[in-house]
This record gives structure tokens, C-alpha cells and sequence, in this order.
């Protein structure tokens, strides 16, 4: 009995200690077994592992670490820890110790003691600007310049309104205004943009719309500005801008909930027939540069960007194809954006007629001419033919094309003509969109009716069938009874 005793008394020593070494006293009840901050959960399924340096190909050596390593997650950040040891049962307390450090004291207390070497002192790092995280973002994004100059002006756009610096027109670049605004802008800290200011601008900018037009441009607007100005910390460039700058906690975006926006939907107004027909009776004759953008943007469902810098080597006149592809010009919006456009045979004669005069590889000929900026020097989103584009504009305007982009307008109206006479697929290919669910929810508009086709089967509308509420008043007694009489008739 004696041995008995002592045997279980062993076991149970045995048992105390495993859990001592899990948790506290005070802590066992927070951590159950199964939760992170319990040793047994690092023990089970994998939890734990040990880094493997080369290939795991055929004929080549693999290298394992002696020691183990864990990766934490929680709060939406995830890291990963060295645990020293090539004890399991050892790695597994010290990882369910990293974890309640984590918990109890956060990420940066539990860095600072179980991570030092991967955590700067603060005082070493500047304090963001919107300046220097711009800066940064033009070092270390692979984003298009015409995309990152977006994101600055969006940012720059927010701050001058919450930080209430006016100045900041387009106008004003001849006279320096709008720089002196901009470094005004750079010099604020990243601070200084807290969520509630922001929200507050944007509810200041939502409340002074007054229609329901005015709100839905407003809400299109501000979620806009906010989208842009959130790209300049993307998941790709914020690990890199964090080891050069102290970013605010928290940022200008957290928080925001995008406004409720207006049906996106495309409307068709316009006949393209008809504005077709029309250009070709006299635009074509007065402004052949208008009448060949307003071509490629209607017929070949071009973007203004596209069609500004096409190249004629893009054009495959035997397979009757026009090949949209990046060249030293023009970086495309998007991979998805590259594609063919099958021409029909007319439309390749009128170009190849149109090449035969050309004075330049490209499509559109300038008013006057001057070096094109080559993709690396490019910043904004202005096109080399500006006057052609206007030109155009106004011609469109003249002939019924309104809303605030009349030359885009022609690009989803040949969407919605290929989606009623096609599919929505074959739209979607048409104008080169990434995903089928953007060509439906802003694009393809239904050009034909469509209707159940149950109505013929309705009987005519007649007075025996439906009597009208002047002979219901009519008639003597009550609507029941008059309703009963028509139908008794």
C-alpha cells in the first residue's frame, strides 16, 4: 500500500507540475487547456515547428533549425517568434507564455520582451508626415506614377479639408498657389488626421448636398478620396514604411465605413446609330482627330488613356484585330486590361486609310508637336491629345451626349449594346473588365425590352371586366354589391 501511495503520489507531483508550468493559479481559469495561452494547445496539432532552409527537390540538402518557433496571431496582427529551445514541452510554454503577454500586455510591450532585436526603439524613427509617407510611397510602391500621384492628391485633398488649409485650386499653378499649398499640406504630421476628424469633414462635405443628385455625387466623392488615400498604406508598402517612420495609431482610415452610394448602373440615353451617323456626315470631314477618338472610344470600346496613346503597331490590319497590350507609352489599369478587339472590315479600311497619312506612330496626332513623357516621367492623368478630347466633348454635348464624361459615356454605351445583342460575358470581354460582376453592376444597360411575356395571355380591358371608380360612385349601393352586378351581367 505504502508503494502504492508513493507511486501515486508521483504521478499527481507529476500532474502539478505540468500545469504549473502552463499557468498561474489566478491564470488557469482564463486559460483552459485548449486556448492559446495554455502549453497543452502549442503541443497538439503542429503548432510548433522548426524553420527548413533550402529546396525540398530531389538530390538537394535541407537544413532543419535545432530549435523551435511559433507564430502568434491575434488583433489582426500576426508574428513570429524563436523559441530557443528544442525541448517541444519547453517551446510550448514559453509559446503559451508569449501568448498572455500579448494578450495581457499587448503587442509592443510583448515584442519589446520577447522580440527585441525586431523591434526599433521609437525614439529612433521620425514621426509620419504626409509628406514623407507620399515620399515613401514613390520609393517603395510598384503602383503606376499616374496611380500614386492620385493617391497623393486624395490624401492631400483630405488633410486640406480637415486641417481647414484652403488653397489647393488647380488653377493656381501659375501663380505658385497651388505648391505653397502642397508644402503647407506635406509639412502636417500623419497625427493630426484622426478618424473622428476625418469623419467629421466628410459629414461637414456630405451635409452641404441638398438634392438627392448632389448626396450621390457627394457619397461617390468621399469614399473615392478615402479608397485613394488608404492605398498609400496597401499591405505591400506598410511593413517597409514602418521600419523608416512611427505611423499614428490609430490611422486616418479606421474606423470609416464608406458611405451608402447611388445605383452605379449605366442608363443609356443616346443612340449609337445615330451619333455614329452622325459623326460620320460631318465630323469626319471637319475634325478627322475627333471623328478617329471618338471610333476607337464608341466602336472599340477604348478607355480615353487607351485611345490617347494607341500606337498604330497596335493595329493587325490582315486579322482585322487591335492589340491592347502595355507599350513604353502606356501601362495599362490593370493586367485584366490587355486584350484583343476584333474589328469589323470597315472599320480596318477607314484606319488603314488613315495610317497612309500618318505623320507619327501614333493613331491620334497632336495639335502641335512636342516629346511625349515617357511612362517613368508621368505623374498626372492628362492626355498628349488634350484639344482633341475637348473638341470632341463638344461635339458630343451638341449632339445629346451629356453627363459629366460624355466621351466614357460612349464606351458603356457600346457595353450596353453588346450585352443586349450578346450576353453580359461577351460585353465584359469587349471592355476588357476583370471581373463579369464590374461590366454588371456599372456597365451593360439593356438596350431591348424585356418583358414576362405573360400579358397575352390577358383578356382586353373592358368595362364588363374592370369597372371604373366613376361608375363605382355611380352606381347605387355598395362596391361589393356594384362589383357583384358587373360580374353577373
Amino acid at each position: 500500500m505504502k508503494q502504492e501511495g508513493t507511486e501515486q503520489g508521483k504521478k499527481t507531483g507529476y500532474k502539478l507540475a505540468t500545469l504549473s508550468n502552463v499557468a498561474s493559479s489566478s491564470e488557469s481559469v482564463r486559460f483552459a487547456p485548449k486556448s492559446k495561452g495554455s502549453a497543452n494547445y502549442w503541443q497538439a496539432g503542429g503548432r510548433l515547428f522548426k524553420f527548413t532552409r533550402g529546396k525540398r527537390t530531389k538530390g538537394a540538402t535541407v537544413k532543419e533549425d535545432a530549435d523551435y518557433s511559433c507564430r502568434i496571431s491575434f488583433g489582426n496582427r500576426r508574428e513570429q517568434f524563436q523559441l530557443h529551445t528544442a525541448n517541444k514541452a519547453e517551446a510550448a510554454t514559453k509559446a503559451a507564455s508569449i501568448y498572455r503577454d500579448v494578450v495581457g500586455k499587448g503587442w509592443e510591450e510583448a515584442l519589446r520582451i520577447h522580440k527585441p532585436k525586431a523591434t526599433p526603439k521609437p525614439e529612433t524613427l521620425p514621426s509620419a508626415t504626409i509628406g514623407s509617407l507620399i515620399a515613401a510611397n514613390v520609393r517603395l510602391s510598384s503602383a503606376r506614377s499616374e496611380s500614386l500621384e492620385a493617391y497623393a492628391k486624395a490624401l492631400r485633398r483630405i488633410a486640406g479639408g480637415v486641417l481647414e488649409i484652403s488653397g489647393g485650386k488647380k488653377f493656381d499653378a501659375s501663380r505658385e498657389g497651388r505648391t505653397e499649398w502642397r508644402e503647407r499640406i506635406d509639412a502636417k504630421p500623419l497625427a493630426a488626421l484622426t478618424p473622428a476628424a476625418v469623419l467629421a469633414w466628410r459629414n461637414k462635405l456630405m451635409k452641404t448636398a441638398l438634392t438627392p443628385e448632389a448626396r450621390g455625387r457627394a457619397a461617390v466623392t468621399v469614399n473615392s478620396l478615402v479608397r485613394n488615400a488608404k492605398a498609400l498604406l496597401s499591405k505591400k508598402v506598410r511593413p517597409f514604411i514602418e521600419k523608416e517612420m512611427q505611423l499614428s495609431s490609430p490611422l486616418f482610415f479606421e474606423g470609416i465605413v464608406a458611405e451608402s452610394e447611388p445605383s452605379l448602373r449605366y442608363r443609356s440615353k443616346i443612340d449609337a446609330e445615330s451619333i455614329l451617323q452622325a459623326a460620320q456626315s460631318n465630323l469626319a470631314t471637319q475634325d478627322s482627330e475627333a471623328f478617329k477618338l471618338l471610333l476607337l472610344t464608341l466602336v472599340c470600346g477604348l478607355r480615353r488613356s487607351e485611345a490617347d496613346t494607341l500606337l498604330w503597331s497596335q493595329f493587325d490590319f490582315v486579322n482585322r484585330v487591335l492589340v491592347i497590350e502595355d507599350t513604353e507609352h502606356k501601362r495599362l489599369k490593370s493586367k485584366d486590361s490587355a486584350g484583343d478587339v476584333d474589328l469589323e472590315p470597315e472599320l480596318c479600311a477607314l484606319f488603314e486609310n488613315y495610317m497612309t497619312k500618318a505623320q507619327s506612330p501614333f493613331v491620334l496626332e497632336p495639335s502641335k508637336r512636342k516629346r511625349l513623357a515617357t511612362i517613368q516621367e508621368r505623374k498626372s492623368r492628362g492626355y498628349r491629345c488634350e484639344p482633341t478630347h475637348k473638341r470632341l466633348l463638344i461635339w458630343l454635348r451638341q449632339h445629346g451626349v451629356s453627363g459629366v464624361r460624355p466621351i466614357h459615356t460612349l464606351r458603356k454605351e457600346i457595353g450596353a449594346v453588346i450585352a443586349s445583342r450578346d450576353g453580359i460575358w461577351k460585353a465584359s470581354r469587349y471592355l476588357r473588365h476583370s471581373d463579369i460582376r464590374i461590366t454588371s453592376k456599372l456597365y451593360a444597360d439593356k438596350k431591348i425590352p424585356v418583358t414576362s411575356g405573360l400579358g397575352g395571355f390577358l383578356a382586353p380591358v373592358t368595362d364588363k371586366i374592370v369597372p371604373s371608380s366613376i361608375r363605382l360612385e355611380a352606381e347605387a349601393g355598395t362596391p361589393e354589391e356594384v362589383m357583384a352586378k358587373e360580374y353577373t351581367q
